[in-house]
């Protein structure tokens, strides 16, 4: 049977259905400028729709005609759900829909990131669970330092712990089922998993605070445990679309099921480019589409628009040795692709070849920053970085610290969240000597000592003020620090920012913490010029913080992050990207693939796929380079050479 959208007459009155109107020869011509298989995907509507888009296909392309199409035919924008990976997709997305549609931005209220639709839903009922509006997301320092007061102030176990548990229980929780994957693990020291856990479960209830996998966590045990809350949101979505759905882990499998009505569903994504298993992503819900939806359609984009078509052919001979993946033969129409292995004695003779290379297509006018040079592991960039730093080409390095991550931004929104969330101990913490204020253990131990299950670091610290039990300057610090946080609780953001750095003397303090007149400093100071204005987007504390915590789920540096010269990148942080020019170095074995990879076949198939995503991320040139030595020691070549040089005889 048909599934026919939901009719929807915009009223007679509504400004953006008249904008809308003007827009439909727009979309029409948007339509006809797709592919015949693009089209086929975007105007089928009989059932649940797999298509398996190659690299450089057009997949968000595809995507958002989808979403146009649907408004045209008469479907509410701000009843489709439109979910993907990233923050920066997920703008990406609304920008190219105001574009085709002509409706504003904010007719797109779900075209969000999993972890943002989630927490949109939990926000709303959350009260169910136990927690009281607003809810503190808590970034990943936040939650190390909960974990670490948990396991070294109350167990007494080594604080080695911390990382090994909080990856743990991340895994289990994405799993779906934490309390039997946690028991498979047994202890951490001489304490079960299982404890730990529900000990820090209930720390974040008594915070009322969830962590990042929590939000997808509660929301699926929301949708799964009350069907009306469940019923509301299906009636609520007219359509759902998943970007990356080879990406999905058990749980965003679970949600994108318990959302979905009336098998209005379509799903994008790529099996041969599944490089996140060590995330939790599973593969096989990709692979086995049909068998969940026997009524549903595969579409396959096969045509490369991004890489000559040596390098495609190449790429889909190398994938053809995995045998678990769905069929397709991948071409392109753009001819005069290179591609070249080339093997070497030692990293250094490699990255001054590499670099001799790159000297001489950038005097053929390729632009430093249309080139890249990918690894698998990042220990591999040092004789690069030496070899381009020696010949003075540009260079960047891509997947560093994220922007929230930095230490004046976490410095800066841990008084912010302290603000706000008195119960934040971690952040409360952070910043009783930041700057200093004379705080020392002595004083800090007197807080503590105030503390219960009931009160918090912050509440202690007003009980110490009203008890008069700590020595004059170490009260009049207090006192001012505790001033301040009341002064910006009900600020915006910005001024709440502003009013921070005047009042406690926070530029002064950076100056003294990087030496003046650095560029370190320089470039901290231009990272709070970015903070301010990213906190002027924002009405309240709340509603910054809560993007500040959800934007974790992009990867990558800047916003600019491919604009400074040569990329120097990890395969998997360069995914997404295209250059004119790649050079995917270090291809011996236990290092491409990974030591780590080899114990089982679906390692191997994992760090083939993860090979072909560096080889599709080149245009014209692609260049593949190993060394007999590599940090003394001796490693063969890579197999997947071997596989390669086979498809170039």
């Amino acid at each position: 049977m048909r599934l026919l959208p939901r009719k929807v007459f915009p009223e007679q009155n509504d400004p953006c259905a008249a904008v809308c109107r003007t827009h439909n020869h727009r979309k029409r011509n948007e339509i006809m400028n797709l592919s015949k298989p693009q089209q086929e995907a975007v105007t089928y509507m009989d059932s649940p729709v797999l298509v398996t888009a190659g690299a450089g296909s057009g997949k968000t392309r595809t995507l958002t005609a989808k979403i146009a199409h649907l408004i045209e035919t008469g479907m509410d924008s701000r009843r489709i759900l439109a979910i993907t990976f990233t923050n920066k997709a997920a703008e990406e997305m609304k920008s190219r829909l105001t574009a085709q549609t002509g409706l504003p931005i904010s007719r797109f209220p779900w075209v969000r990131t999993f972890h943002s639709a989630c927490f949109k839903i939990f926000k709303e009922h959350c009260q169910i669970l136990g927690f009281a509006p607003p809810v503190q997301v808590y970034a990943t320092y936040q939650q190390q330092k909960t974990l670490k007061d948990i396991l070294v102030a109350r167990l007494n176990l080594d604080k080695k712990f911390v990382p090994i548990v909080a990856s743990e229980i991340s895994h289990a929780k994405n799993s779906g089922n934490p309390e039997p994957w946690l028991a498979a693990k047994g202890k951490a020291g001489h304490f079960l998993m299982t404890d730990i856990y529900s000990l820090y479960e209930k720390e974040l209830l008594a915070r009322n605070a969830v962590d990042f996998d929590n939000i997808l966590f509660l929301t699926r045990n929301l949708l799964r445990d009350h069907a009306d809350i469940r019923s509301h949101y299906q009636g609520l979505f007219d359509y759902i679309l998943c970007d990356e759905y080879q990406d999905t882990n058990n749980l965003q499998e679970d949600l994108t099921g318990l959302l979905v009505k009336n098998g209005r569903l379509f799903c994008v994504g790529d099996d041969w480019q599944a490089i996140y298993s060590f995330r939790g992503s599973n593969v096989d819900h990709f692979l086995n589409f049909m068998q969940k939806y026997p009524d549903g359609r595969i579409f396959k984009l096969e045509q490369n628009y991004r890489s000559a078509n040596e390098i495609v052919d190449i790429a889909n001979h190398l994938i053809k040795h995995n045998r678990d993946r769905m069929k397709k033969k991948c071409f392109s129409s753009q001819k005069g692709g290179a591609v070249e292995i080339h093997d070497f004695m030692n990293e250094r003779e490699e990255a001054a070849w590499v670099v001799s290379k790159i000297g001489s297509l950038h005097r053929k006018g390729i632009d430093y920053s249309q080139m890249a040079v990918l690894y698998r592991t990042k220990f591999c960039s040092l004789a690069f970085e030496q070899a381009l730093r020696a010949s003075g080409a540009p260079y960047q390095m891509l997947g560093g610290k994220g922007f929230f991550e930095r230490k004046e931004i976490m410095d800066l929104n841990c008084y912010l969240s302290a603000a706000v969330f008195p119960k934040d101990d971690t952040s409360f913490e952070r910043i009783l000597n930041v700057p200093k204020r004379g705080m020392g253990p002595g004083a800090i131990k007197k807080i503590a000592a105030l503390q219960s299950e009931t009160v918090s670091l912050q509440e202690a610290a007003r009980l110490a003020l009203s008890q008069k039990i700590m020595a004059p300057k170490v009260y009049s610090a207090l006192d001012g620090l505790l001033n301040v946080l009341d002064q910006i609780r009900n600020m915006k953001p910005d001024e709440a920012v502003r009013h921070i750095l005047d009042s406690v003397g926070y530029m002064a303090y950076l100056e003294d913490f990087t030496k003046a007149g650095s560029m370190d400093f320089t470039q901290r100071r231009e990272n709070i010029d970015q903070l301010i204005y990213s906190t002027s987007q924002k009405d309240s504390i709340v509603d910054y913080l809560e993007e500040a915590a959800l934007v974790r789920e992009d990867t990558g540096d800047d916003e600019d992050d491919v604009k400074k010269g040569v990329s120097l990148s990890t395969v998997h942080a360069a995914k997404g990207l295209e250059f004119h020019a790649v050079f995917v170095t270090g291809c011996e074995e236990n290092l491409f693939p990974h030591w780590k990879s080899t114990e089982s076949p679906s390692g191997i198939h994992e760090e083939r796929r993860l090979m072909y995503v560096a080889m599709t991320r080149a245009e014209k040139y692609l260049y593949m380079t190993r060394a007999d030595f590599r940090k003394g020691q001796y490693n063969a070549r890579s197999r997947f050479l071997s596989e390669i040089e086979a498809a170039m005889r």
